[in-house]
């Protein structure tokens, strides 16, 4: 029960550490490719702490970096994806996320029985690693989406604007 607590408590200071991050870099694709790095580092760090209280402290690194990879990304796409084809693109990326989530846990969850531990998350950490080139690679595509708008920080990174308004219900009649 108190691992639980922990992993949720990072993964809410990495959504909390987002607006401090965005005063640094003012991109998306920063933050993205950051938390990238460190989530892939310490997802290897896991597999090779000599102890039990280094792999959890990876660890609770690991889902903080979630924390921030995953409202920046969802942002990123929502500015992105246009208006008539946000809902397809949103789902089109949850279902992506989900099957290589559901595929990476077999496949890591397999090689963990046939291995060990250890290896499956340096596995995965290299695994995640892979990420990274794909990162720059949309950086370099220099899209309005990927700049933080306003001033860095001063808008939240993580809600494109215009979002509340575009989910808002419209009750006029026409």
């Amino acid at each position: 029960m108190c691992q639980a607590r922990a992993i949720a408590l990072s993964t809410m200071i990495g959504n909390t550490v987002v607006d401090y991050f965005a005063r640094l870099c003012g991109k998306r694709t920063t933050l993205l490719i950051w938390a990238s790095v460190v989530y892939a580092v310490a997802a290897v760090g896991i597999g090779l702490a000599p102890n039990f209280w280094l792999a959890l402290t990876c660890l609770l690194i690991v889902t903080g970096t979630m924390g921030v990879i995953g409202p920046v990304r969802q942002a990123y796409i929502h500015q992105m994806a246009p208006a008539q084809q946000r809902a397809t693109v949103v789902s089109f990326d949850s279902m992506i996320a989900n099957v290589g989530g559901i595929g990476g846990q077999t496949g890591l969850g397999y090689l963990s029985k046939v291995q060990d531990f250890p290896t499956a998350y340096i596995v995965g950490g290299v695994s995640a690693a892979v990420a990274v080139p794909l990162l720059f690679l949309l950086r370099r595509l220099g899209e309005d989406a990927d700049r933080i708008i306003g001033n860095a920080g001063v808008r939240s990174p993580c809600a494109a604007q215009g979002l509340a308004a575009a989910g808002a219900i419209d009750d006029r009649a026409y």
